[in-house]
């Protein structure tokens, strides 16, 4: 028995009340420990989750602007501002007038097909399934992300040769920007679109209208001359006056003396000139005010003294380099009043820049 009783473990002596409440006091405390540990712990992921959706998903989706009830979003910006190296505030007037010209082009029906768009990028690179007759201006791909596009000069670029350069080109666009294919056919259809609705806001822009047919002799006065040296070619413009009046011959004196060098050869004839034609105000003003066949006293403008003869005047048709201006000036006007009629909000600021080209601009 005694054997028995030395072989026996031994059983643990039972806790007292005392020992009982400290231990339930540090499982307690363990407890508080540990859930801090997990809420600090969540915290923590929540505020990097939180930066990262900010950083990955808000900020991208958020709007650079807002037309009409449209957003355009920052990372599309973005991406059109690594593309074209422009990451001003007049990128984003351009999207903003690209939008505006989108909903416009809906509401009046005015559409661009796939197979527009197809052969507008065609063209882009130099292949022509059927080549025209005449030679159209070159654009670039890049103009096409913002500007509007037009046929480039006729090759001999074969199919297979174009679409191993779109390919490659897409290729260069995605790693250099990030934009995709669909947004560059796009940007291509927004291109296209402000054509036609420029050829439709501006059909009624006159092609014909007075003009005035002058020639001239110009005495040069420098930029920043003293009163004596304007003073000296005011007198010789003076005397030049009284020459012609009195009888001498306006071409072979203009051959002689004149300082335009772009009308002197022709005996000081600038041709037919219309209003806001691209003269300064001061020879415009002349133009249509001075009596037919009669001689001027000398016109002071920034580049001298005028001596001014209007040969004829009557209506013509305008030069095709006036009427594109007048043209141009008249969708920019109508675009301007487009937009402020519109609800458009702008939330440009400098942080929406990517980083990597305000980098280089800060270097």
């Amino acid at each position: 028995m005694a054997k028995g009783k030395k072989g026996k473990k031994a059983e643990p002596a039972p806790l007292t009340r005392k020992q009982i409440a400290r231990s339930r006091r540090v499982q307690r405390q363990l407890r508080i420990i540990w859930t801090s540990v997990g809420v600090v712990a969540a915290l923590v992921v929540g505020i990097l989750a939180f930066g990262l959706y900010q950083e990955l998903v808000a900020k991208p989706a958020a709007p650079i602007a807002v037309v009409n009830g449209v957003p355009i979003r920052t990372d599309y910006y973005q991406r059109v501002a690594r593309y074209v190296g422009d990451p001003s505030e007049q990128l984003v007037d351009r999207l903003i007038e690209n939008e505006l010209i989108r909903q416009y082009a809906a509401q009046k029906g005015i559409t661009v097909t796939d197979e527009e768009v197809q052969t507008t990028i065609e063209e882009m690179f130099g292949y022509l399934r059927t080549p025209p007759t005449p030679t159209p201006t070159p654009i670039s791909a890049q103009e096409t992300i913002t500007d509007a596009t037009s046929v480039p000069t006729p090759t001999t670029m074969t199919e297979e040769q174009f679409q191993q350069a779109y390919a490659d080109f897409l290729k260069r666009m995605k790693e250099q920007s990030g934009l995709s294919e669909e947004e560059f056919r796009q940007n291509v259809q927004t291109s296209l679109l402000r054509q036609k609705v420029e050829e439709q806001v501006t059909q009624d822009v006159p092609t014909e209208e007075e003009q005035a047919h002058v020639r001239h002799i110009l005495i040069r006065v420098e930029s920043g001359a003293d009163e004596q040296a304007v003073q000296e070619a005011e007198e010789k413009a003076l005397d030049l006056v009284e020459q012609l009046r009195n009888g001498a011959d306006f071409a072979e004196l203009a051959a002689q003396v004149s300082e335009d060098p772009g009308s002197k050869d022709q005996g000081g004839d600038v041709g037919w000139v219309a209003r806001d034609g691209g003269m300064v105000a001061e020879f415009e003003e002349a133009a249509f005010t001075l009596p037919v066949g009669e001689i001027s006293d000398p016109v002071r403008s920034v580049y001298g003294f005028h001596i001014m003869q209007v040969l004829e005047r009557e209506v013509r048709e305008l030069d095709p380099s006036v009427l594109a201006r007048r043209k141009s000036d008249a969708f920019d006007q109508w675009l301007s009043e487009l937009r402020a009629e519109a609800q458009v909000e702008t939330y440009w600021s400098p942080d929406k820049v990517p980083p990597e080209i305000l980098s280089q601009q800060l270097g």
